[in-house]
């Protein structure tokens, strides 16, 4: 089977993405569009890049974060929110055939820097593109709120509060950023009132290419009550984390051009998926931040077939389970998949 062939067939299965940041998911004629519009000097493509793209794993995490900032800095008005959650609906799946899709956002994360739009109008906004997107494709789109580790007691309260008022539009809740210095046990109350009130959790956990990053996994579902785990990709380095995830059936979020930029695995060679699906672990692929990183889920799956070695009927496995966990209400699924 020739090259083209192989990427027909990729291309032709009907996929899941269960981990996206939406505010990092744009479409870059769209980011550069607006890039111009606000007065930057983006005069080639390696102005772009330097601005707003991680290509090659990161030198330091500031650096990072500077992009991270500069493409939340042209989030700067509701029609853009919602032209960029349509966007990012629309290329899931033209670009990657993707029939159930999963955005996550933290309305902090916006908000800091644009706090006048109001957490209602903002989440209307992005409402109104994934349905836009809805109603074009044969797709099931679903949110997730994110709360940030860096943040105040108090204030992730607050986001917890508000998906839990919105129920229904929003699904479930994460926790992201630096799990090193914020451990999963200091969330545990916020996460209680979650659970108890019905929505799905997924957390970000072992995922730094650190000694404690397996620990987090094993917190994140003991304190955290977490369905799923975002990355968590350190799992590979200890036998009972990975007894625990196939004991209880947990599912993994992994993103293997992301844990190569992030340098959670040394090259995309080394990444353990294949290893952790032999082992039992209900793994799913996931494109993390394609905007930034300048890829698309059909990367992800291109990357897993021609370098991880999993065959098609591994991936089709991977798409199973991904459908099977996603927190969209099985009705809504049930008429996008198959």
């Amino acid at each position: 089977m020739n090259f083209d062939e192989i990427n027909e067939q990729l291309f032709n299965l009907p996929k899941v993405e269960l981990h996206c940041h939406l505010e990092l998911a744009f479409r870059t004629s769209t980011m550069l569009e607006w890039a111009l519009e606000d007065g930057l000097e983006i005069e080639s493509d390696k102005d772009f890049a330097r601005e707003f793209l991680v290509l090659e794993p990161m030198a330091d995490l500031p650096t990072v974060l500077n992009k991270f900032l500069h493409t939340r800095d042209r989030l700067s008005s509701l029609e853009r929110i919602e032209r960029l959650a349509f966007e990012a609906c629309e290329d899931m799946y033209l670009k990657s055939n993707v029939r159930i899709l999963e955005l996550r956002y933290a309305p902090s994360f916006t908000l800091d820097v644009f706090p006048h739009f109001g957490v209602e109008k903002l989440h209307e906004a992005i409402m109104k593109g994934c349905a836009r997107a809805e109603m074009m494709y044969p797709m099931a789109v679903g949110l997730i709120c994110l709360l940030q580790r860096i943040k105040p007691h108090k204030e992730n309260m607050y986001w917890c509060d508000f998906a839990i008022a919105h129920k229904g539009e929003i699904l479930a809740v994460d926790l992201a950023d630096n799990e090193v210095d914020y451990p999963p046990e200091q969330f545990a109350t916020i996460f209680d009132k979650a659970k108890a009130a019905g929505l799905g959790i997924t957390i970000h956990a072992g995922e730094p290419a650190l000694p404690e990053a397996p620990k987090n996994i094993l917190t994140s579902l003991d304190y955290l009550h977490a369905d799923r785990i975002g990355h968590g990709v350190q799992a590979i380095h200890d036998e009972k984390v990975i007894r625990r995830l196939v004991d209880e059936k947990i599912p993994l979020e992994l993103c293997p051009t992301s844990n190569w930029l992030t340098k959670a695995v040394p090259n995309l060679e080394s990444h353990p998926l294949k290893q952790l699906m032999d082992l039992g672990v209900r793994t799913t692929i996931n494109s993390d931040d394609p905007g930034v990183m300048g890829i698309t889920l059909m990367d992800e799956y291109q990357i897993a077939h021609n370098i991880l070695s999993l065959s098609i009927d591994d991936l089709k496995q991977c798409n199973s389970w991904a459908a099977e966990v996603s927190f969209i209400p099985q009705e809504k699924k049930n008429k996008v998949w198959l």
